[in-house]
């Protein structure tokens, strides 16, 4: 199955939605988009092919279909047929897809990105539908023009479906062990100061191996990459601020020097700071 991981930090663009009705044998055209769609199956079964695998989407479930893969319908619905679909565009800098092995777990210290699995049934399936009711009945408001109440609208929609996903998987692997829940508090208040896994471990009186073993098992990186995406984290709203130099802003963050910085940053965010505070602006620039 592939996922997509979604930088939130620029909203996804809508483009348009609506409600397939079909009474029986509904098959999907086969074709290519250079967006994506995301469908909410209500009734009956959706048969799709997507990447030469064949899915089938019952109520309640969800399905991506991704820009430029092919996708088409494997077979004839049988009896009433029911979806809610929106296309929605991203930025190629935006999104990336990963298939189930390759995707790094999200950590709390990339709170500017979502992630959306390739298909996914909703436990609360009743609110994602009323938000995707909502959805439509703006657009048609607008006579399905892109407006900004839409684009809103359906990055709610990303959000709800990405926020209810994550929940169930931590509530399947249980609650984090107090632990590794004192460290993530005490980097996120305290990124600025020196941090390091052995001050961690002496400020909560763990043994250093013990705590860097237990928090990478629970959140799938290290001690250190959490403190280093915190930080950086921290930078990039900071850049959005053209009056504190990039030095500034280093030393702000917890950075022992801007090489340092520069040098992570880059690292992460394959740009340089200053790459990524002029791209920001004029994203900003450019938006209409």
């Amino acid at each position: 199955m592939l996922q997509c991981r979604i930088n939130t930090q620029t909203p996804a663009a809508f483009l348009t939605c609506g409600n397939l009705i079909s009474e029986d044998g509904f098959i999907h055209a086969r074709r290519t988009m250079n967006c994506f769609v995301l469908l909410l199956v209500q009734e009956g079964t959706l048969y799709l092919t997507q990447e030469e695998v064949p899915w089938e989407i019952c109520p309640g479930e969800f399905f991506l279909l991704f820009p430029g893969k092919e996708h088409f319908g494997t077979r004839p619905s049988q009896g009433p047929l029911s979806y809610y679909w929106v296309h929605f565009a991203l930025d190629q800098e935006d999104f990336q897809i990963f298939s189930a092995k390759e995707l790094l777990a999200l950590s709390a210290g990339e709170p500017d990105a979502l992630l959306l699995p390739e298909k996914g049934r909703l436990s609360g399936q009743k609110r994602c539908s009323v938000l995707f009711v909502q959805l439509l009945d703006l657009a048609r408001r607008h006579q399905y023009r892109q407006t900004l109440s839409c684009t809103y609208a359906m990055n709610l929609l990303l959000l709800q479906i990405s926020e209810e996903l994550l929940n169930a998987r931590q509530e399947q692997e249980g609650p984090l062990p107090s632990p590794v829940l004192d460290a993530i508090q005490w980097i996120e208040s305290h990124f600025d100061q020196p941090l390091s896994p052995q001050s961690l471990a002496r400020q909560f009186h763990y043994h250093p191996a013990y705590l860097t073993t237990l928090f990478k098992k629970h959140t799938g990186i290290s001690l250190l990459t959490y403190i280093r995406r915190t930080r950086i984290q921290a930078a990039k709203n900071l850049l959005m601020n053209k009056n504190l130099r990039v030095c500034q802003i280093a030393e702000m963050c917890g950075f022992p020097d801007e090489k340092q910085f520069m040098k992570l940053f880059k690292k992460q965010e394959g740009m340089t700071p200053t790459q990524y505070r002029s791209a920001f602006h004029q994203k900003k620039i450019n938006t209409r």
